[in-house]
């Protein structure tokens, strides 16, 4: 025995009125159950019954199929279709005949109309040009300075071309040259001492205990 569909209320909302216009549309062509429907319009029952649930809006394949396996007019649901689209989206229904007017500007945008070309109140205004200063004043030899690039001493580019991250790595690897130079200093100081040491022992006579000077 096939499961009772759930009661839906018409007047709930655009969904439930169009699924119940389904089950209506079912009834009056008999209540032929979801399986010879599923065979005349090759659906599944699971997605014919979903159509008319009221959960879910059904595609339009879905529906006309729905319809014809109910003897009902497609175009007329068609148009229901779209309807039920346009009342879920909150929009208007597009024209049966595709000519309608042109579509409503979206809210919150304002229509521009353009002037025609030569009309004064298309015509943009252009904006007034700040006055150059006289050949010689200390304000145009301000501005030829700071068009200057600055000078560089051929060894690479200054401090002012270079990024905060390229002045700190700079920064860096200044400072490990001058570790480096220290440690290099150090090294040098170290064997210097080092060799004098070897110098100095290399004078001393070794004697052996038990052994006599031949000279004493």
């Amino acid at each position: 025995m096939p499961r009772p569909e759930r009661s839906l209320d018409p007047t709930a909302g655009p969904l439930e009125e169009f699924a119940h216009a389904l089950r209506e549309l079912r009834r009056q062509a008999g209540n032929p159950s979801y399986r010879i429907m599923a065979k005349r319009a090759h659906y599944s029952v699971a997605t014919l019954s979903e159509a008319a649930r009221g959960l879910h809006k059904p595609s339009l394949k879905v529906t006309l199929a729905y319809v014809v396996a109910c003897g009902g007019a497609p175009e007329a649901w068609k148009r229901r279709w779209h309807q039920l689209d346009s009342d879920l989206e909150g929009r208007e229904p597009p024209s049966p005949t595709g000519t309608g007017g042109s579509a409503p500007a979206p809210p919150g945008r304002r229509s521009v109309t353009r002037a025609a070309p030569g009309s004064s109140h298309g015509t943009p205004t252009p904006a007034p040009s700040s006055p150059q200063p006289p050949p010689g004043s200390p304000r145009r030899a301000r501005a030829g300075r700071a068009t200057t690039p600055p000078a560089t001493d051929g060894r690479g580019p200054t401090s002012e071309a270079l990024t905060a991250d390229e002045q700190d790595e700079l920064r860096r690897l200044r400072s490990e040259v001058a570790r480096l130079r220290h440690a290099n200093a150090v090294l040098k100081a170290a064997s210097a001492i080092f060799a004098a040491d070897l110098r100095t022992n290399g004078q001393l006579v070794y004697n052996p205990g038990g052994r006599q000077d031949p000279s004493a």
